[in-house]
């Protein structure tokens, strides 16, 4: 993409990945009107059964004045435990765990009612706005507008956070639903020391601390330092999965390297360039490749006989031209290795225009781009696996004093040239035994005159198919 850009609610939490992995600076835009949420301090207790014991008085008494409630739960389980909870204490709610999208969405739109009390998950109800006194739709003006003067007089929407995420984004998405375009509104987050947030960071040091202070399991931690505890647990829990998100990144930059070349190879071919003298470069290559490697720099002298054998896999070598080049008796220095090479490479094209000539030349660019292609996509898959095989394994080397990454960037560039090599092996083992077979076109048979032709049944014209998908189109 040339550009890119976005609008969310929640990025300024994230502004440092933003930056450091796309280049891209968040720039925080003040509210259409002023924010009035009352944001209490967050409540920790000794264990969960405590916790959730603490949030359901919360909620019956929050539901007895008719305030709307919105709890949110991180988990389907933890929603309908807290449910459970709720139906004993005998308050009416709803439950939004995302299991059902199309009923949600308007449970969701009426959670702003007075008595109205909601538990979802993190996933459930995102992208609605929960207006106060419930969705006008449907409803008329005068009753709509009452309810919601009362619910504002009631302070608005209250959110009930029942444990904190490891993002502080997700958290601030859950106090967003309230407090919305300047209607009031207030939010209270929930921990206990068995969270795992909490468990992580040091929660059974402090467990061990009440126990000793001889706390009671209702009586709660509060205040603004446990909060702000709870807020760096956060922040470094958000660093470490970054950490890991920039490393996928950096892993995932090597092969990015490889797929534009790959690509951008690709992108010709199907544009409709011409690979002729690529391809002959290709084979020329390939033919001076098989001569190096057939001829001995210790005894001086070339493999004539390995060296014809090998290039009879590229293309077919007859024996006007192996006599030619057998002229030469005995040892064979270095200067008769040359000319052997050119002459071979001579013929390679006099071969390859004699198939142009044979296909003609637009048949033989449309063999080249079929080649090219399939040989590529073929190899790059494999190339894949291969980088994919490597990566999931490269941890190791850490463990002989190795950087994973230097070295999956050196193994890598290694798997890459290995690519081109290969590329360039079997298109010149490919090009010079392909050609092009056209069938003729298939005669449609007569279909009887007065003899109806059902749509399930076999099209008369043959091709196997129902006459639905074929001629009955």
């Amino acid at each position: 993409y040339q550009k890119l850009a976005g609008m969310t609610g929640t990025a300024a939490t994230e502004a440092e990945e933003f930056y450091k992995i796309y280049k891209l600076e968040v720039v925080v835009i003040p509210t259409n009107k002023p924010l009035v949420r009352t944001e209490h301090p967050d409540q920790v207790y000794k264990d969960e059964k405590a916790k959730f014991g603490a949030v359901t008085r919360e909620i019956d008494q929050l539901h007895n004045q008719g305030r709307p409630i919105l709890i949110g739960t991180t988990s389907i389980e933890k929603s309908e435990y807290l449910s459970d909870l709720l139906r004993r204490k005998g308050i009416p709610h709803q439950v939004l765990n995302a299991k059902n999208h199309e009923k949600e969405a308007g449970i969701i739109a009426q959670a702003g009612r007075t008595e109205a009390v909601t538990v979802a998950t993190n996933m459930a109800g995102r992208g609605v706005d929960i207006i106060l006194g419930g969705n006008p739709e449907g409803r008329e003006q005068g009753e709509w507008l009452a309810e919601h003067n009362k619910v504002v007089g009631l302070a608005g929407l209250h959110i009930i956070g029942t444990e904190h995420h490891e993002a502080r984004r997700i958290d601030n998405q859950l106090r967003g639903r309230a407090g919305r375009q300047g209607d009031p509104g207030s939010s209270r987050f929930y921990a206990s020391l068995e969270d795992e947030i909490l468990r992580r960071f040091g929660g059974d040091r402090v467990k061990g601390l009440m126990q000793w202070a001889g706390m009671d399991e209702n009586t709660p931690i509060e205040h603004p330092l446990v909060t702000k505890t709870i807020t760096n647990a956060q922040v470094q829990t958000e660093g470490y999965h970054f950490d890991i998100r920039k490393h996928l990144v950096e892993y995932d930059d090597v092969v990015n390297k490889h797929r534009e070349v790959i690509y951008a190879e690709r992108k010709k071919i199907l544009s409709g360039a011409d690979l002729r003298a690529n391809i002959i470069s290709m084979i020329q290559d390939e033919i001076q490749g098989l001569a190096t490697t057939h001829f001995d720099h210790n005894l001086d002298e070339l493999d004539l006989p390995g060296l014809l054998e090998d290039v009879s896999r590229i293309l077919p070598v007859p024996q006007t031209v192996i006599a030619t080049l057998s002229e030469t008796k005995g040892k064979q220095s270095q200067s008769n290795g040359k000319q052997i090479t050119e002459k071979l490479n001579d013929y390679a094209i006099e071969l390859y225009n004699q198939r142009e000539q044979e296909l003609g030349p637009d048949n033989m660019r449309l063999v080249e781009r079929l080649v090219m292609l399939r040989v590529i996509d073929g190899l790059w898959k494999e190339h894949l696996t291969a980088m994919e095989h490597m990566r999931q394994g490269i941890g190791l080397r850490a463990a002989g004093q190795q950087q994973p990454l230097v070295v999956y960037k050196r193994e890598g560039h290694a798997l890459f040239d290995s690519l081109l090599a290969n590329i360039q092996h079997d298109v010149a083992r490919s090009i010079y035994h392909v050609g092009i077979t056209k069938e003729p076109p298939r005669r449609k048979a007569a279909v009887v005159a007065g003899k109806k032709v059902g749509r399930n049944d076999p099209c008369p014209c043959g091709s196997g198919k129902k006459y639905k998908y074929c001629c009955g189109r």
